[in-house]
C-alpha cells in the first residue's frame, strides 16, 4: 500500500505541504498512571493550552482507548455477540475525569502543519547507483532524509518515494535510509530497496568500515599540511530543551582534514574533512573549535548559536553559558512562529523561510567501502566549492 499523496506548493524555490488530519496514537508511559487525560496533554504535549484540549475533548477529537481485563467466560461471551476485541474507547464525557490505565492509548485527530523544505525538482536530482537492491543519490541541502517532527511528507524519502527520480516514476517503492545526514547537508544519501540490504549496509557503516569525506567551505586559511590537521576534541552537544542536567552530551571523537584551495578575497578555503567517528555534529565542531567555522554555519559559524565567541570552551560547559545559549535559543524558537494562527487548529503559523538560509557549505562528497573490492560512491563537486 502506497503512501496518501499530500498537496505541495511549490513558491520561490520553497516546498511546502498543505495542513492535513492526521489520527495519532501514543501509547501510555508508566510515568503517565492514574493521572487524567488533561493533565498529560496539558504538560507533555504543549502545543496548546488546557482549555483548548479540553474543547477537543467534548469534540471527540481526542479520545482513550482502553483494554479490558475479562475473564475467559466474558471474553467467549463477547465473541458470542460478535465483539471481537477486548478494548472500548473512551469519549466524551467519561474522558474528562478518566485515569489512565496501563497499556491505554490516547489517540489524537491532529491537524498536521509541516515546516518548508528547499524544493527538489526530479530533473535535478543527481543520482549516483541505482540497481535491484540500493539507491543512491546526491542530497540536496535543506532538507531532513527521515521523517522526523515538523517533516513527514516533506522529508527527503518520502518525496522520493511519491514523486519519482530520474528515470523512475513513483511505483509506491519503499526506501529505507542506511546513514544519517543533517538536514542542511548535502552529498551522498544511499538508500536501500529491502530491509536486508538497509541491515547490510547499516553494519558496514556501524562498524567504521566505510570510509567517509566531506566537502567544506571555511573562513579563514586552513593551514596547508601534507599530512593534514587532526581535531581529537570530545563532541560537546547542548540541548536546551532537556535542561543542564540531561542536555549536555560529550563523547570522543576524530577528525583529519586536509587543505584544498584558498580565495583570497573572501579569506575563505575549501576543506577535504574525513570523520574517523560518527559523532552528531562532529564535523561542525571541530572545525569550529580549529577557529575555521564553516562559513554559513547557523549554529557553529562566525554568526552561529554555539560560535566561539559566545564563551563557549569545549572542556567545560558552565551554568551561565548553558543559561545564555538557552535564552537565545528560546528566542530563535519563538522567531520561527508568526502570531498568525490557523483557522482551523488555532496553532500558530511557522514563519516564511527563505531559500538562503536552507544552504551550508558542508557535503558529504565520497562514501567507500575498501580499498579493492568494496564499493565506492561519489558525487560531482558543489557548486559553492567553486571559490
Amino acid at each position: 500500500m502506497g503512501l496518501t499523496k499530500p498537496k505541495y506548493n511549490i513558491s520561490n524555490g520553497i516546498r511546502q505541504v498543505e495542513p492535513y488530519f492526521e489520527n495519532i496514537s501514543t501509547t501510555v508511559k508508566s510515568r503517565w498512571l492514574n493521572r487524567t487525560v488533561l493533565d498529560i496533554l496539558a504538560t507533555e504535549f504543549r502545543s496548546f493550552d488546557a482549555s483548548e484540549y479540553r474543547r477537543r475533548m467534548r469534540n471527540n477529537e481526542i479520545t482513550v482507548i482502553h483494554r479490558l481485563k475479562l475473564t475467559k467466560k466474558e471474553r467467549k461471551s463477547r465473541r458470542e455477540s460478535g465483539i471481537l476485541d477486548d478494548t472500548v474507547r473512551i469519549g466524551f464525557p467519561e474522558i474528562m475525569n478518566y485515569q489512565l490505565k496501563d497499556n491505554d492509548i490516547i489517540e489524537r485527530i491532529e491537524h498536521i502543519h509541516e515546516r518548508s523544505v528547499i524544493d527538489i525538482r526530479l530533473e535535478d536530482i543527481e543520482v549516483i547507483h541505482e540497481d535491484n537492491e540500493l539507491l543512491v543519490v546526491n542530497k540536496p541541502s535543506g532538507i531532513p532524509i527521515h521523517p522526523v517532527q515538523n517533516y513527514f511528507y516533506n522529508s527527503f524519502v518520502r518525496i522520493l518515494e511519491i514523486e519519482g527520480w530520474p528515470g523512475k516514476a513513483s511505483d509506491n517503492v519503499i526506501l529505507r535510509p542506511c546513514h544519517r545526514l543533517d538536514k542542511l547537508t548535502s552529498g551522498v544519501c544511499i538508500f536501500a530497496k529491502s530491509a536486508k540490504s538497509a541491515r547490510q549496509i547499516q553494519m558496514q557503516i556501524q562498524d567504521r568500515n566505510v570510509e567517509k569525506v566531506y566537502l567544506a567551505r571555511v573562513c579563514g586559511r586552513f593551514p596547508e599540511d601534507e599530512e593534514g590537521i587532526e581535531c581529537l576534541d570530545d563532541v560537546v552537544v547542548v540541548d536546551t530543551k532537556k535542561g543542564m542536567k540531561d542536555g549536555i552530551m560529550r563523547k570522543p571523537a576524530k577528525t583529519l582534514f586536509k587543505f584544498v584551495k584558498y580565495n583570497k578575497e573572501l579569506n575563505q578555503s575549501i576543506v577535504m574533512c574525513f570523520p574517523k567517528t560518527g559523532r552528531t555534529h562532529q564535523i561542525r565542531i571541530h572545525l569550529r573549535n580549529l577557529k575555521h567555522p564553516i562559513v554559513n554555519d547557523p549554529l557553529y559559524g562566525p554568526n552561529g548559536l554555539m560560535k566561539l565567541e559566545h564563551g563557549f570552551d569545549p572542556n567545560k560547559v558552565s551554568e551561565e553559558y548553558f543559561n545564555k545559549i538557552k535564552s537565545i535559543a528560546d528566542t530563535n524558537r519563538q522567531s520561527s512562529e508568526t502570531d498568525v494562527r490557523c483557522d482551523t487548529c488555532d496553532s500558530k503559523l511557522y514563519t516564511p523561510l527563505v531559500k538562503e538560509n536552507m544552504v551550508m557549505y558542508l557535503h558529504a562528497f565520497k562514501y567507500r567501502l575498501g580499498e579493492v573490492d568494496g564499493w565506492v560512491y561519489q558525487t560531482s563537486w558543489p557548486k559553492w566549492s567553486e571559490i
